[in-house]
């Protein structure tokens, strides 16, 4: 099983810069998640997130699942709270919603594919065992 650890991931700017997904909890074993957090914004529920989890799948197969989720958020004009809207999602099917801020789609894509090519995350591909 792999260790889990903190996820640094470049992001999408045109000279990138290197972001630091903070492991929040490890995976418990098979059949749990190990959750990061990319502690930008202002609130928590805006920040990117990361989930991953494997477990057997029967008796000779074992399966992986990653969650990657980069919500957008909006500034409520008349109270002016910020407010969660669309997110982008990778679960390994990846959904844009059309609604997705241009802003942050260089983003999305340079998380989700540096994601996928982290050692950390190819170790649980290659075998599907957790990050505990």
């Amino acid at each position: 099983m792999p260790q889990a650890i903190d996820i640094v991931l470049n992001n999408g700017a045109a000279t990138p810069v290197a972001k630091t997904f903070t492991l929040v909890s490890p995976a418990a074993g098979d059949n749990s998640y190990a959750n990061w957090r990319l502690k930008e914004g202002v609130i928590s529920t805006i920040f990117p997130r990361i989930a991953i989890s494997a477990k057997a799948n029967g008796n000779k197969a074992r399966k992986a699942n990653i969650k990657l989720q980069i919500p957008s958020s909006y500034t409520a004009t008349v109270t002016g709270l910020t407010h969660v809207g669309s997110a982008f999602d990778m679960n390994v099917d990846i959904t844009v919603p059309d609604d997705f801020p241009e802003a942050l789609r260089n983003d999305a894509v340079a998380f989700a594919t540096n994601l996928m090519a982290n050692a950390m995350v190819k170790a649980i591909v290659r075998d599907a065992y957790p990050a505990t």
